[in-house]
């Protein structure tokens, strides 16, 4: 599994694993589907607020006994605060979002006993590594995707307790209105110029495989 947890611009290449067994997660009507497997997008980020909103719909009911669906949604909003913050592309959302966004991002740490102060480039890949091992049937490697003191307890009591996140009503709102805010500035061409936006469209694109997730082209 070399290269799957990668950094800085290219780990977005990661959040977007499939989403077969969450196929019930309601979706708001205003939002495309996620990317189906061999399909090549190139905006991952507008993906993964569409895939977010829908994994905390309901205050994250769907995702209740659901560890590895939990793990690649808290994944993506790990990713999605960051990326929103660093990236100028963005910079333009409220800050209010930003804020609520941050405040999801403290909600859904305490509900799966992640480290506050943890950084996203640790936590992001963790999870990531520990949702594939899950849909894989492979618990003991998702345990150790899992360790003390990223995460509390750590290994298999972290698996378990990422399928008992219980309610999460910040979530719930903040990514609900980021989706909203994201729809509304695509249907009013509210974003950067076209030419700046393209130059920062991740090189290559996206190719969603079944066996590591995801690859891309250079």
């Amino acid at each position: 599994m070399a290269g799957a947890f990668l950094h800085g611009p290219r780990l977005l290449l990661a959040l977007l694993l499939p989403l077969g067994a969450c196929a019930e997660l309601r979706q708001p009507a205003s939002l495309p589907s996620p990317a189906p497997l061999g399909v090549v997008t190139a905006d991952p980020v507008r993906e993964a607020v569409a895939a977010t909103a829908r994994a905390f719909a309901d205050r994250g009911a769907a995702l209740a006994g659901q560890p590895a669906a939990a793990a690649e949604a808290l994944a993506r909003l790990e990713f999605l605060v960051a990326e929103l913050d660093r990236n100028p592309r963005y910079a333009s959302l409220p800050e209010g979002l930003k804020r609520e966004l941050g405040f999801a991002r403290t909600e859904t740490r305490d509900a799966a006993g992640i480290a506050e102060t943890a950084s996203e480039a640790a936590v992001t890949p963790a999870l990531l590594a520990a949702g594939r091992a899950l849909r894989a049937g492979d618990a003991a490697r998702a345990a150790a995707a899992l360790p003390a003191p990223l995460f509390r307890p750590g290994g298999a009591r972290s698996v378990a307790r990422l399928g008992e996140l219980g309610p999460l009503p910040q979530t719930n709102l903040a990514t609900g209105l980021l989706a909203q805010e994201v729809a509304q500035r695509d249907a009013a061409g509210g974003w950067m110029a076209p030419a700046t936006a393209a130059a920062e469209a991740p090189i290559g694109g996206i190719t969603f495989g079944q066996s590591s997730g995801i690859t891309a082209g250079y």
